[in-house]
């Protein structure tokens, strides 16, 4: 019987374990990534500082791409395109349209392969089947 009553126990225990809700980051850390316009992934992988980025919501933000009124900076375009390449391109477009859409991407056309943010273009390239082959950036 006392057996029985332990083995409850480590039961509800365990249970009671699996059903706290898991958080990966803290409140004040995903309220500095918000700040900030940094992702956990751009930070982690050295592309991106909380600490030095202003943030996005700041009434003096002086980005390039916030102050052209013509073609984007062949060079930045070149980098925003490496970075949705890598993270779009073999997905099919309903992922891609996923990922756009957290990232505060604006759709400009109804089919949705042609995207805007921050004065830049995205253009999505795809194959009959519909996954991306290529996106670029202008």
């Amino acid at each position: 019987m006392k057996i029985k009553y332990h083995s409850l126990a480590a039961l509800v225990m365990t249970a009671g374990f699996f059903s706290q809700p898991a958080s990966a980051i803290s409140d004040a850390y995903r309220a500095q990534l918000e700040r900030s316009g940094c992702t956990q992934v751009s930070e982690a992988n050295g592309t991106c500082n909380v600490s030095q980025h202003h943030s996005r919501y700041d009434d003096d933000d002086t980005s390039q791409a916030s102050q052209r009124s013509t073609e984007a900076d062949p060079r930045a375009a070149r980098e925003v395109a490496h970075d949705l390449e890598h993270h779009l391109r073999g997905h099919y477009q309903g992922q891609a349209v996923d990922y756009m859409q957290a990232n505060d991407w604006q759709p400009m056309n109804e089919e949705q392969s042609r995207w805007s943010k921050a004065g830049f273009i995205a253009d999505f390239a795809m194959n009959n089947s519909g996954q991306i082959m290529k996106v670029k950036v202008h």
